[in-house]
């Protein structure tokens, strides 16, 4: 079984892959199933794709190319790591407004392959040739 959990709501935090919530519900699973005749069936997905959320509520999901694209337009001066997504994010401004974007560091990856060694489960990669290439490095 794959356990997705590429979202669970509405905020723009929750649009996000959270470690917790996906740990939650392996925990869930692996308590009404034998554990060692599952476990190994158990697959933690991680995205390799970003999410660029407008003021409005309103998202886009992005790729390695366009956040590059990004990265180069906007240069933005600081990276933030958000705990409620366990990820790094980075704002830029429009004449429409802020942008927050969302995309899979090396850390936000590290985090979701420690939690599934902890559990004894695989991991299901999403979108895996639409990531950067440095990701392959974990």
């Amino acid at each position: 079984a794959v356990v997705s959990t590429q979202s669970y709501g509405k905020q723009w935090y929750q649009r996000r892959v959270r470690v917790d919530w996906g740990l939650r519900n392996i925990l869930l699973i692996m308590e009404h199933e034998d554990n060692d005749a599952y476990r190994y069936k158990l697959l933690y997905g991680l995205n390799f794709y970003g999410a660029d959320f407008r003021g409005d509520g309103q998202f886009e999901a992005i790729l390695g190319n366009r956040y590059i694209e990004l990265l180069k337009s906007y240069k933005p001066g600081q990276f933030l790591w958000h705990l409620k997504a366990s990820e790094h994010s980075f704002e830029y401004r429009e004449p429409a407004g802020v942008h927050k974007v969302f995309y899979p560091t090396l850390r936000s990856l590290q985090k979701r392959i420690e939690a599934a060694e902890k559990f004894k489960i695989g991991l299901a990669i999403w979108e895996i040739g639409q990531g950067l290439d440095y990701f392959y490095d974990l």
